[in-house]
């Protein structure tokens, strides 16, 4: 019998890309400035100025649009982008369905890397790929860290 390869690839960006108005910058200055006051007064400076610093890099970055990644997976792993994480570095994998923007959850066996967050494309075959990936990898619910969650609510 013979092996049975497959390959599938979409086009999907890297982020959801969300516009701010005025209040959302004037709301996280605010928060940022009176951190960095809380932070100098409480006598730690480097703190406070890496505040003001942050919040500034924020700011000029998050209205920039998402870059698009190519996306593939195959008979060897799943590529993201240019990084390639192949089956046997994964533990098992989830399809997000119920978020706005579909993802693919990997759960890799990497200590430092315990999630691997790749975005589907809107025209992306969710059966066919739930099947794919079944046949590599064991199927596990997770969800969002609880901190992606925050950011998400938040706006980031």
């Amino acid at each position: 019998m013979a092996k049975q390869t497959f390959k599938i690839e979409w086009d999907a960006h890297i982020y959801e890309h969300k516009e701010r108005s005025s209040d959302w910058f004037w709301a996280v200055g605010i928060v940022a400035s009176s951190v960095a006051i809380a932070a100098i007064i409480l006598g730690n400076i480097i703190f406070g100025i890496l505040i003001i610093v942050a919040s500034f890099s924020l700011s000029l970055f998050i209205n920039r649009p998402p870059e698009t990644i190519h996306i593939t997976v195959d008979e060897a792993g799943v590529t993201r982008a240019n990084i390639r994480y192949p089956y046997d570095t994964i533990h098992s994998f989830w399809i997000d369905e119920e978020h706005p923007h579909k993802k693919i959850l990997l759960r890799s066996k990497k200590m430092f890397m315990p999630l691997i967050i790749v975005p589907l494309g809107e025209k992306t075959d969710v059966e066919k790929l739930h099947e794919m990936l079944q046949q590599k990898l064991e199927e596990q619910y997770y969800s969002l860290p609880f901190v992606e969650k925050i950011l998400e609510y938040l706006g980031f």
